[in-house]
């Protein structure tokens, strides 16, 4: 039920990512690609959120609800998403006042997720590393909502790196995921594909952001 609602929520945050990507991004990044997949591709397994994450994800869902609207608007959905995950990083002692991250916690946090998982504990280095390493523009909360948009940033940047990063042996090699993975490198606004809901064959929605 946990990783269920969460992934239905990280698809939803996706589409409404990606629509506001094609939308106002650069000329090159406004129009899906030709052969854009109108349906997300399973690509790679991303070891990311981390467990403990998911679990402070349920109990996040219960304590903060989600958006009351049957329809919920992009703000609404993106504003309970900031505030869920503001809730997840501080229930994980990751977020400190003043709307910091715990940079050392936070690290060593990530580094113990993947350790051991062959092919991602480099990747998970360069995904810290990175994310870490941009200017503190880019990890800014937003004024827009009353809650902190930083660990928001901060898991879309890590999503990104490790699925930009994914060990050849476990990536999917085929012409969806080659061509999503090359609009992600131009288009950094872009997140990765979102995963399937368990029990569910199929990508979980539509892919196809073209109006």
């Amino acid at each position: 039920m946990v990783r269920s609602s969460f992934c239905l929520l990280f698809a939803v945050t996706v589409s409404i990512a990606l629509n506001v990507t094609f939308g106002q991004d650069d000329d090159q990044c406004r129009t899906p690609p030709p052969n854009w997949p109108r349906r997300p591709p399973q690509c790679c397994d991303i070891p990311f959120p981390l467990e403990s994450m998911k679990r402070h994800f349920g109990n996040c869902v219960r304590q903060i609800g989600r958006p009351s609207s049957a329809v919920p608007t992009a703000k609404a959905v993106m504003d309970a998403r900031f505030c869920l995950e503001e809730c997840v990083y501080k229930g994980l002692g990751l977020l400190e006042s003043g709307d910091s991250l715990n940079k050392e916690k936070l690290s060593q946090e990530l580094k113990n997720g993947v350790s051991g998982k062959a092919g991602w504990e480099t990747a998970m280095e360069q995904a810290i590393s990175t994310c870490f390493g941009g200017s503190s523009e880019q990890l800014e909360s937003s004024e827009s909502s009353s809650c902190s948009s930083t660990p928001h940033k901060f898991t879309h940047c890590v999503m990104r790196q490790l699925f930009l990063t994914c060990p050849a042996d476990q990536w999917n090699n085929n012409a969806e995921c080659n061509l999503v993975k090359e609009r992600m490198q131009v288009c950094p606004n872009i997140p990765p594909p979102p995963p399937s809901p368990p029990n569910q064959r199929g990508p979980p929605q539509h892919f196809d952001f073209r109006n």
